[in-house]
């Protein structure tokens, strides 16, 4: 089974600011969502046989924080990194409806189909992530935390509830966020476009 947790709130999360790929540190803010977080699977005494995390920042950071506590070393992964937002990076979508209004357009018109900012589609995103989860050993047997980003987790829920990817925004968790992809979750992810 996999728990897959976001990473605690950084800056651009508290500035609504699109981090994309940046490689943006927690705020004090994330790191006491982390601190909260691993004293939460403490006291559900919670067993993961690893801890994963994505290569960015602010993930390890969290796996950091949470990996101490629970008597883990974080192992990073490619593959489950923020959705990159091309030129979009960095910015709030005001800034990309002023600075950017044909890739902003577009994006509006077609959402995560989109990828007029030079960056990837959420099918991208999906598709790089499932391919590193279903590489897990966890993800068939045992039990693993992996500390990665919104997108990731909104795009993989999606296609293991059976959510059109353009349709994902309610399943992106919040920050320090834990969400269980059990067996049948897992499935679904791995026969997603097979049916």
């Amino acid at each position: 089974m996999l728990y897959l947790v976001r990473h605690g709130q950084t800056p651009y999360n508290a500035e609504r600011r699109l981090q994309g790929q940046l490689d943006i540190p927690l705020s004090e803010v994330g790191r006491a969502q982390a601190e909260a977080l691993a004293e939460r699977l403490l006291a559900e005494e919670r067993h993961f046989d690893r801890l994963y995390c994505s290569t960015l920042s602010r993930a390890k950071e969290t796996a950091a924080i949470v990996g101490r506590r629970l008597g883990l070393e974080p192992i990073p992964i490619p593959g489950v990194e923020e959705i990159y937002f091309g030129c979009f990076q960095g910015h709030i979508f005001k800034e990309c409806e002023a600075l950017f209004p044909e890739a902003y357009a577009d994006y509006k018109k077609r959402g995560s189909d989109s990828n007029a900012h030079g960056g990837e589609t959420g099918e991208d995103v999906f598709l790089r992530a499932r391919k590193a989860l279903l590489a897990l050993p966890e993800a068939h047997s045992g039990s693993a935390l992996v500390v990665c980003h919104g997108a990731v987790i909104g795009y993989l829920r999606g296609a293991a509830e059976g959510v059109p990817l353009c349709d994902i925004r309610e399943l992106i968790p919040d920050n320090a966020e834990l969400v269980p992809f059990d067996e049948g979750m897992i499935d679904r992810i791995a026969a997603w476009g097979n049916e």
